[in-house]
């Protein structure tokens, strides 16, 4: 291997660079206007339909228990089948009103609502307290 020799110090070059202007194009012809919109309404009544399913399906469990503790389960069973499907409509559209801005908070409204007062929900939410009232 061979030692390599004394480093040769050169002096350092700066090159001059000089900033030429662009050649100006002609000047702009002025052109069309651009339109202007009015910005979009959005309209409250999705959220408020939300909240109408959502006070539907509260009347509906409410009828179902009714008719189901005077004696006919089967209309009981079918108020209740009922209220579980719109319960999930209104929640489809407490989420469409909550996503796209349409009444949001008539939508988070309908969207607890229709999850309280979901038939399936209200029997989980009994049979858990019974459980925890039982010591099971």
């Amino acid at each position: 291997m061979t030692t390599p020799g004394p480093v040769e110090r050169v002096p350092l070059k700066v090159v001059p660079y000089y900033v030429q202007p662009e050649p100006e194009d002609e000047p702009e012809a002025p052109g069309p206007e651009p339109v202007v919109t009015e910005p979009s309404v959005r309209t409250t009544l999705v959220g408020l339909g939300a909240a109408v399913l959502a006070v539907a399906v509260i009347a509906l469990t409410v009828s179902g228990i009714v008719v189901a503790s005077g004696g006919d389960a089967v209309t009981g069973t079918l108020l209740a089948w009922m209220a579980i499907v719109v319960s999930l409509v209104a929640i489809v559209v407490s989420m469409v009103a909550v996503v796209g801005g349409f009444g949001r908070r008539w939508g988070i409204a309908g969207l607890v609502t229709a999850v309280i007062a979901n038939p399936l929900v209200l029997v989980t939410v009994l049979d858990f307290a019974e459980r925890l009232q039982s010591g099971a």
